[in-house]
């Protein structure tokens, strides 16, 4: 992703009058990383959580999100969820997106704004999750982890902020940022629909 056009410099001009969070993304993505690795180098912490047994596809047992288990009380798995990731592929994706989304928006807002706008994305995706897990959209015992809902949100903050913003795609195509949500999320919805390969996490 880069930025380009009319919105990116006015992007330029709210952040020289803005309080900056600089190095809140990297902190989000230091601790993302750091509780994936722990996971995967210290098993034995993945088996206290999950009982010993595992917790299903991602074996994160208290802490990833099933629907059915927050309806039951366990709502702090909305948060937790947010920082657990299935595999190497998974995070740095995730990451990624965050460094090149997060870079605008760290530097206009505060560290606790920031992160409390991040925060209530994920929370915001994961509520959704959890109410259709409740409709049987979603089976309301299968698990999700992942920060989508917090990337996904931070991309609606900046399509609705700096519409006409571009942004490359895979580095090589320009699209207007407002474009790439409308596209993004449409694709989010059909897999939705279609109950596509990763229907659970585009949810």
């Amino acid at each position: 992703y880069a930025w380009g056009g009319q919105d990116a410099r006015g992007w330029s001009a709210r952040r020289s009058r803005a309080a900056s969070a600089r190095g809140i993304v990297t902190t989000l993505i230091v601790v993302n990383v750091a509780v994936f690795l722990l996971e995967r180098l210290f098993p034995s912490i993945e088996a206290l959580l999950s009982g010993g047994v595992g917790g299903g596809r991602y074996r994160y047992g208290i802490a990833e999100l099933v629907a059915a288990k927050v309806l039951r009380g366990e709502v702090w798995r909305l948060v937790t969820a947010q920082y657990l990731h299935a595999d190497v592929g998974h995070i740095f994706v995730n990451m990624l997106v965050l460094h090149f989304l997060g870079r605008p928006l760290e530097s206009m807002w505060s560290a606790r704004k920031f992160f409390t706008i991040y925060t209530l994305c994920g929370l915001c995706g994961n509520v959704f999750y959890t109410v259709l897990g409740a409709r049987g959209v979603i089976p309301p015992e299968m698990p999700a982890v992942g920060a989508s809902g917090c990337i996904y949100g931070l991309l609606g903050i900046l399509a609705v902020m700096f519409p006409t913003a571009t942004v490359y795609i895979q580095f090589l195509f320009p699209v207007r940022i407002r474009t790439a949500a409308i596209v993004f999320g449409g694709i989010a919805l059909l897999s939705i629909i279609e109950r596509g390969r990763n229907y659970g996490g585009e949810a």
